[in-house]
């Protein structure tokens, strides 16, 4: 039997916004003997504006688990399928289209994810301005430069029919910079004295050249910090910190010097060694947001350095950490990002998803009421989020939260791709620390919010086209590859990491209270935000918000980056083979996605899912 929607409500004592799925989406009745397929009136979620990412409703259920330690009433299993894949992400896609690579395609698979789109991260946005659709990423975008060294990645992206030589996109600098456009940083009057606009950003330039091999020009950088609101003291201190040629540790052994860059904070070192005061550590210290989520406090000096930043002379060079999602060497593939990869995989599992299209997959339309249909051997069912896993000696039960009602299915096996800190709340049968290793991966907070612009003539007038902003919310913001000149609508991206700056915190925690603030946060105020501060900084150049901003987008990712172990923590020291013990489940569950390699790539998530398939036994 199945309980009403009433009963699922007044039992749990939670209010769940609009049931658990959208209202635009179709309600099925539960007293129904089958699961009833959506109607072709459901909204198509790409071209959905406002808040996006970890969305109202997509959380509700797994935090009534996690915070409130809710129990719920079991229910009787309605449907059975050879695989139940927990997670609709890369991860768990691509561990769909592995389980058929080995089990045969008609094998019978359902795909349970608690958000209203497929691929997790990987989310696509599309918007309409004047006639023109403008394509763009709201998670997961770039690949590594080792991704095709990868046999998994390999052999998926081969099965996809997608040819790596011919993906790789031209960076955005490009177009622009041959208009005469460059970068830009806008230093603000509340940390900074004055509110400031310096044209160009010779330190990126030279982070750049650093990470490329090449000896960096330190002329322009010293013209720039002539002119930004820094202190004398702190203009020289950055300067000698550029130049190279101090060692900041003579003295120190190999061994010690070692141990030094990978268990002490950045910003400590550029604080009692380096010597920079207050005013050149706020301008240091969010260049490794995008790449680690954490600010100069955050992370090491050894990690500052793999990205290029400078630490002085006797440091080893810059070596991009593998696990790295998004580092100086990644790229972007696909005008979704990797949103491609998703609905590659989509098509390839669910055949007649996608309507023709003269412009191939990026173009095509998706029909999301295909996603789960009666008598197709691949169904995929948006708005659904696990509550229970329960492993039997043949079968496995799981247990989940759809349209207001509970549901429950069986499997022969079953793969978890999704958050694994939720893992021991959904299979408390684990061994302690199975979930002691599950619990300590806490994904970093971030946001990308994308502005679809009817114009990029302020832009043009201030000659730049990417902006930092080092003590801002939105801290970097910049244009994306142009569909034509300045009159022409296109798409800014602006990245925004909750940070608690100078505070010396463990790096979970830090992740813990950035996710608190974005979840506490309503899209009303970050809307606010975004308008005040692109009037403020580029409102030199002509720019109005009221105007100019035709749509937003704001992909909150409260869950964002996989947790990537460091010597910062002194429990990470054997947290990466805990995890890889963790990924063998129990019975025929097995534990996929990016968490449990320890990195927030694609390829740690395509890669999981090739082990977690690879190590199941066939079905009977």
């Amino acid at each position: 039997m199945t309980i009403t929607r009433r009963d699922f409500l007044n039992g749990t004592a939670l209010t769940i916004a609009a049931g658990i799925a959208p209202a635009a989406l179709a309600r099925t009745s539960a007293s129904q003997p089958a699961i009833a397929a959506a109607v072709s009136t459901a909204a198509y979620p790409p071209a959905l504006t406002g808040l996006r990412g970890n969305h109202a409703g997509t959380f509700t259920l797994a935090h009534s688990l996690a915070r409130e330690g809710a129990t719920y009433p079991g229910v009787l299993a309605r449907e059975s399928y050879d695989l139940v894949v927990v997670g609709g992400g890369i991860s768990g896609l691509a561990a769909a289209w592995f389980y058929q690579q080995k089990f045969g395609v008609n094998r019978r698979i359902l795909i349970l994810d608690n958000h209203d789109d497929f691929g997790g991260h990987a989310k696509r946005n599309e918007f309409t301005v004047r006639g023109r659709t403008l394509l763009t990423y709201g998670g997961s975008a770039e690949m590594p430069p080792s991704v095709i060294d990868n046999a998994a990645v390999r052999t998926l992206l081969a099965g996809l029919g997608i040819d790596p030589a011919a993906s790789t996109r031209p960076m955005p600098a490009d177009d622009y910079e041959k208009r005469g456009l460059g970068r830009a940083v806008f230093f603000n009057a509340e940390h900074f004295g004055r509110d400031q606009w310096l044209t160009g950003d010779p330190f990126a330039a030279w982070v750049n050249a650093r990470n490329r091999g090449a000896t960096a020009d330190i002329a322009p950088l010293r013209d720039f910090l002539g002119r930004a609101p820094v202190s004398a003291a702190d203009r020289q201190a950055l300067l000698r910190l550029l130049q190279g040629e101090t060692d900041y540790l003579a003295g120190a052994t190999s061994e010690n010097r070692a141990r030094f860059i990978e268990t002490t904070r950045y910003a400590v070192f550029l604080r009692d060694k380096a010597g920079l005061g207050l005013s050149a550590l706020r301008f240091l210290r969010s260049r490794s947001l995008d790449a680690f989520a954490l600010d100069a406090d955050g992370i090491s000096v050894a990690q500052a350095i793999s990205i290029g930043l400078p630490a002085g002379a006797g440091m080893p060079a810059p070596a991009v950490d593998p696990r790295l999602g998004k580092s100086p060497a990644s790229r972007l593939w696909f005008p979704d990002g990797n949103a491609t990869l998703a609905r590659a995989l989509v098509q390839r599992l669910v055949p007649d998803i996608a309507s023709p299209s003269p412009g191939g997959l990026n173009e095509a339309r998706f029909d999301y009421a295909k996603l789960d249909r009666d008598g197709r051997p691949v169904r995929i069912r948006l708005n659904s989020t696990a509550i229970a896993i329960e492993p039997d000696v043949r079968i496995t039960r799981v247990t989940y939260g759809w349209q207001g009602n509970l549901q429950r299915v069986e499997a022969q096996h079953v793969i978890v791709a999704g958050y694994n800190m939720m893992v021991p709340f959904l299979l408390p049968s684990l061994p302690a620390a199975t979930k002691t290793a599950l619990r300590s991966c806490v994904k970093a907070p971030l946001i990308y919010s994308k502005v679809a612009l009817d114009n990029w003539r302020a832009f043009e007038a201030l000659k730049t086209w990417r902006i930092h902003a080092p003590t801002m919310p939105y801290t970097d913001f910049w244009l994306e590859s142009p569909s034509g000149g300045s009159g022409d609508p296109v798409v800014l991206h602006m990245l925004y990491v909750p940070t608690v700056p100078d505070s010396g915190m463990p790096t979970r925690d830090r992740f813990r209270a950035g996710r608190a603030f974005l979840l506490g946060t309503p899209f009303e105020v970050l809307e606010r935000d975004i308008r005040t501060q692109l009037d403020r900084v580029l409102g030199a150049g002509g720019f109005r918000a009221a105007r100019d901003i035709k749509a937003i987008t704001v992909n909150r990712w409260a869950h964002g980056y996989s947790y990537m172990g460091s010597a910062l923590s002194s429990d990470d020291g054997q947290l990466q083979v805990a995890l890889q013990l963790a990924g063998r489940g129990v019975g025929n569950i097995r534990i996929a996605g990016a968490d449990t390699a320890g990195s927030p790539s694609v390829t740690a998530a395509i890669d999981q899912a090739q082990r977690a398939v690879a190590s199941l036994d066939a079905a009977n």
